[in-house]
């Protein structure tokens, strides 16, 4: 029982000790392959401290841009009745895919078709009063050229005729206006999508469009979709109409390759951010509006300056390097941008032209500091 208590103890202790050791040659291995992965050459300084130059090197980047947004319909209508009456007939439901042109609700038909039939008729004694008054007028034309009817009692004559004439014309316009609004008492879809709202039933009365802003159907396009993200305004520079782009919609499960179709040219003052737009095919209806997207913009390559993340010193706004100037160390101020693979970007302070110093002993250089070079190695 001992033995097998001390060899409890003694197992933790082998694996420890094997563990550093592979831990160190992990360490020796990656810093070798970091080395070759940057790419970059070093010359070593012949020096008591652990200290090489290296000069910024050129390379082309890729750099995706990540953003969250929601998912749109193509388009959205709130539809209302462009005429008021009693609802006798809803066609569809929450749900239902229409076409464009079919009927989706009926207003009560009979009370517009009686006022179209009464202004008919009016039409029609507007007519007859008016063919009346054409008839009396030619008569006195015919009076007046055998000198039995004066100039003045044709006048009389004359205006009524063309009054009567507008009265028809009114007559008519209240037949045709009347007719529009029969035919407008049965709302229509104004193109193909499907109903995500519905707010009355039959028997409820609705005001016309000109005194309620309030919908009693939705119909939105949802065979497209569309990826609403905002994206800072730097990387404005990065993306175009036509940059390629990943849209993953986590409820689903999948992702969709796309593009960028449409960058709003108002960039929001609080959030400095721009509306960016990617369309998505929908044509099973699986994608639905509101749903949250994650996605992935990927800008071409761009040539930037990159040096060994491990040479930059300081923070934030403070961040500097030390350029070998003639064998002498000189603090130089940078700004630059994290990048993987243990790399900055350089965006301002330094060349490709200039040899900036790092290593391992880097935190004992100061400004000024004399450096020792030996050939490179």
């Amino acid at each position: 029982m001992l033995d097998a208590i001390q060899g409890a103890n003694l197992m933790p202790r082998l694996v420890v000790a094997s563990l550093l050791l592979l831990t160190w040659q992990t360490n020796c291995f990656a810093q070798e392959a970091g080395a070759t992965r940057l790419g970059d050459e070093r010359t070593f300084f012949e020096t008591d401290l652990r200290l090489y130059s290296v000069r910024p090197k050129s390379v082309e980047l890729v750099e995706p841009i990540l953003s969250t947004g929601t998912i749109l319909a193509l388009r959205t209508t709130d539809l209302v009745p462009l005429v008021g009456g009693l609802v006798e007939e809803i066609m569809v439901g929450v749900g239902d895919r229409v076409e464009e042109g079919q009927a989706l609700l009926r207003m009560r038909q009979r009370d517009f078709e009686i006022r179209v039939e009464r202004l008919r008729q009016a039409e029609r004694l507007a007519a007859a009063e008016r063919n009346n008054a054409k008839l009396d007028f030619e008569n006195a034309l015919s009076l007046v050229k055998r000198g039995a009817l004066s100039k003045e009692q044709l006048d009389d004559r004359r205006t009524r005729y063309e009054a009567m004439s507008a009265q028809l014309g009114i007559a008519q316009a209240d037949v045709a206006e009347a007719q529009q609004a029969l035919d407008d008492s049965t709302l229509r879809a104004p193109y193909t999508g499907v109903i995500t709202q519905r707010n009355i039933d039959e028997g409820a009365y609705v005001p016309s469009i000109m005194r309620t802003n309030q919908p009693v159907l939705q119909l939105q396009e949802i065979h497209t979709m569309v990826a609403v993200i905002f994206v800072p305004e730097r990387y404005l520079r990065s993306i175009k109409v036509g940059t390629r782009g990943t849209v993953r919609v986590p409820g689903l499960g999948k992702s969709f390759d796309t593009q960028v179709h449409v960058i709003n040219d108002r960039i929001d003052i609080k959030t400095r951010s721009i509306d960016v737009r990617l369309g998505i095919p929908n044509a099973e209806y699986e994608i639905k509006p509101g749903q949250f997207v994650e996605v992935e913009l990927h800008p071409k390559a761009h040539p930037v300056l990159t040096l060994p993340a491990e040479v930059v010193r300081g923070v934030g706004a403070q961040r500097y390097v030390f350029v070998n100037t003639s064998g002498v160390a000189k603090r130089t101020s940078v700004r630059v941008k994290d990048l993987q693979d243990g790399l900055v970007e350089i965006l301002e302070g330094v060349s490709v032209s200039d040899s900036v110093v790092g290593g391992a002993d880097l935190n004992l250089v100061s400004d000024g500091h004399v450096l020792s070079r030996s050939s490179s190695s």
